[in-house]
Parts: C-alpha cells; structure tokens; sequence
C-alpha cells in the first residue's frame, strides 16, 4: 500500500512555530521497532529482545509503498526475469550471506535463521530451495555494494535511499551508515527511522529552509527531524554503539579524533590548518570509518556504508600533498578489500567513474548506470573489458529506473519514488558554526 502523503501547505502568514510544527508532523518518528528501543534504551536490547517488537526493515518498504522482497523474488521466479536469470548482476547486490549461511542454505538448515527478522527469513526459505540453487550458488559471500554514476539529478540518491534504507535492512537486518553532506540532507526520505550521529564536543545547527521564500527559515532540533541521535569520539567509538538493522545518518566529525591513528595519514581539521590547502575536507572522514571497520573487529555484522561525493574522496590519481591524499586513497583499497571480508559493504555515488581512484574500481564487482548516462569504457582500470550494456543504452531509462550490471550481465531496476513520503518542501541544512568560524580566519 502507498505511503504517499497530502502534501501540507503554509500561507505567508505562518510563523516560525508553524513551520517547526510542520517539520515534526512530516517526519514522524517511527518508535515501535527493537532499533528504536537500542537507542533509547541506552544502547541495549535488553530484556525487549524476547517480545514483540518488529524491526525497522519490517516497516520501512511499506512507509516506502513497496511489496515485501520475498513476494519480488516469487515474482521474478514466476516470469523468468532477468534478475531471476542474471542474479550475480542483482540479486547478489541485495542478498548479503555468509558462507556460514551459504553452507546452512545448501544443507536446507533453515534454522539457522529462526532469530532472524521475518523478512529475511522468507528471503532464505527462498534461496534453500532446490529450484534456486543456481541462485545461491551466484551468491558471494562477505560484504558487496555497487556503485552508482550519473551527473546530478538523475537518481543516485532516490536509489540509495530505497535499496539502501528499505531493501538491506529489510533482506539482511543489515546496519547502514550514511555520511552526510552538510549541504544537502540526503536521507530525508528515511528520516523517522534514522538516529543522526554527531560528533562530540562540536556545535551542530540544523536550519529549516522552505521552498516557499514567503515563510521563514526556523532552527530546529535534530529530533524535530530524525527518530533520535547518538555522539561519538572517534570512529571505533562509532562503530561500538551501532545496532544491527538500525539506520545512520552519519555527520562527519570536523576535528578528524582518531583518524590519523587509524588511516597512518594526516588529518588537519579547520583549527589547525595554516592554510587552505592544509585543510583536510570533512569526506575524508570515512576513511578512518572503513578503516576502522577493517582493522579492529569491534562489529562484524553486515554493515553498508553509503558514500556520496565519492570521487572527492578517492580522486584518481592522486597526489601526496599536505594531506597525504596518496597515502589516502592508495590505503583505502586495502582496507576495503579486508573490510569486506567482514561482512561490509560500500554502496559509492560519484558523478563519473573516469574521475574516480584505479586501485578502488578493481575492487568493485558491480556498477549501476543512471537515466541519461553514457556507459563507461571498458579501458577504464578496474572494469570489465567488455561491458554488457551498450553505450546509449541508458537514454532508454527514465527517472526511477537504472540499469546494474557486472562482467557478465546487467538488469533494469526500478524503484518508489522515496520523496513521496513527506510532504515539507525545502531543505533541512546542517552547518558547524565554530568550524565556518575556523575556516574564515585561515
């Protein structure tokens, strides 16, 4: 059933209070969900464990309008369609096993998963029968993301929201964190079952901006907005209060606390730079983040990282300048490949492949192709010689829709329009005023 909302309309004459109002009825905290009980209960299960309470991937697809996954894995079975034909080019992106789970499934041990959310259970059912083999023989085990490309608007981050926010927590329990931009806030469509992590000890402002320029701009609480929040110190302190199946939107910390550690490179935050150049920008900061998932164990549950920007992050060819961007980017994919052993996964954005590190495409095994957007080169470093989508193929597509593929094979997808869930029309922008302050008097 259709989530969509009645979109809510303020005349000029609304107040602050009005559109703070406005603000908290849109994005509603859904607070029945054991994710939602971790956090508020102080970082525990507990006792809560053993009752009711549904998980968040339970509910998301429907605040999405989407059928549950395992009636579209039915489905495809039943028409013989191409993602049931080519699942090393779809389903392997969404369905995330272990090999302990793989060697469950190939035995029919189903009860491996009877503390599993149901949705995943039914996935599973799926999977172990005879008639699916070929399906979870296609299965890698470990983490897998993909990575989208197109110039911006054509629905990396609708996608992501979608397959990210609804399907992996849905499918897998799977833990997502999202790192922020502070200019745009991408995960609004997930919002009432996201906790924002934000840095400790740093200043974080949240402004509501109306589209309509009629009404004003008000400051809010986080929690007019997400479900709830966390602070972390570093990354592994990050990782250490994660729960399994709970969303994350992920405020980068301006003062990079135990990156230079993690990453063996420098981190030079806006307090400390001499000059502009020296000041390290706040994407880097997920590389302490998928370092520290790679070298200090603290959670090996099925985790996804979403990176937007990742071509700022992971600049092709980079130099070794006053940030160790080199030293950066050539480590990130070590540290990727060892993550992904442990069961985490990247899902990257980026608005070309060709501006986007060598080192890092090797390590990618899936690429989906934005509406509008030509197909990549098969010269490029990394990716398949032969690329199975032809180079137009992409103006076919239209907005909602994408074409994934690997070496072998790809297959069209489509997804709910994910914006369609609440009805405010603006931006919620997040700034750090005492580092805009630092960054002024460099």
């Amino acid at each position: 059933m259709s989530q969509t909302r009645q979109r809510t309309r303020l005349d000029g004459t609304a107040g602050k209070s009005d559109v703070r109002e406005w603000i908290r009825e849109e994005f509603q905290a859904h607070t029945s969900s054991k994710q939602a009980y971790y956090h508020d209960s102080g970082g525990s299960f507990g006792l809560d464990a053993q009752r009711n309470r549904h998980h968040d991937g339970e509910s998301i697809y429907q605040h999405f309008g989407a059928k549950p996954f395992w009636k579209v894995l039915e489905k495809i079975e039943a028409s013989n369609h191409p993602a049931y034909r080519y699942p090393s080019a779809y389903l392997n992106a969404l369905i995330h096993v272990s090999d302990a789970d793989i060697w469950a499934l190939e035995r029919g041990d189903l009860d491996r998963f009877s503390d599993e959310p149901e949705t995943r259970q039914r996935v599973m059912e799926w999977l172990a029968k005879p008639e699916n083999r070929d399906i979870l023989d296609a299965m890698d085990d470990g983490g897998i993301g993909w990575h989208a490309h197109s110039k911006p608007g054509k629905g990396k981050t609708s996608a992501a929201n979608f397959l990210c926010g609804a399907r992996m927590t849905e499918i897998n329990n799977e833990t997502v964190l999202w790192q922020l931009t502070l200019d745009e806030c991408e995960i609004l469509p997930l919002a009432p079952y996201v906790t924002l992590a934000m840095p400790a000890g740093v200043d974080v402002r949240l402004m509501a901006v109306p589209r309509d320029d009629s009404l004003p701009r008000v400051e809010i609480d986080p929690t007019d907005v997400f479900r709830d929040t966390l602070t972390y110190t570093d990354p592994v302190d990050l990782l250490e209060q994660t729960c399994p199946g709970a969303i994350y939107g992920v405020l980068p910390d301006p003062k990079f606390r135990g990156c230079e550690e993690l990453v063996e490179a420098s981190f030079t935050s806006a307090w400390q730079a001499e000059d502009t150049e020296e000041n390290t920008g706040l994407v880097e900061w997920m590389h302490g983040l998928v370092h520290a998932r790679a070298k200090k164990d603290v959670t090996l549950h099925p985790t996804t990282a979403v990176i937007d920007e990742a071509g700022d992050m992971l600049p092709i060819r980079p130099e070794n300048d006053a940030n160790d961007t080199k030293t950066k980017v050539k480590g990130f994919a070590e540290a990727y490949g060892k993550a992904r052993k442990k069961n985490f996964s990247c899902v990257f954005m980026s608005h070309s492949l060709t501006t986007f590190e060598e080192t890092v495409r090797e390590k990618e095994r899936l690429w989906m192709t934005m509406p509008e957007t030509p197909t990549p080169s098969g010269r490029l470093t990394g990716l398949p010689d032969s690329v199975p989508i032809k180079g137009n193929y992409a103006s076919r597509l239209s907005k909602g829709q994408a074409v994934i593929w690997n070496s072998m094979n790809f297959v069209d997808i489509q997804w709910p329009n994910p914006y369609r869930t609440y009805g405010f029309e603006g931006e919620i922008s997040i700034s750090y005023p005492e580092r805009e302050v630092a960054l002024r008097d460099i």
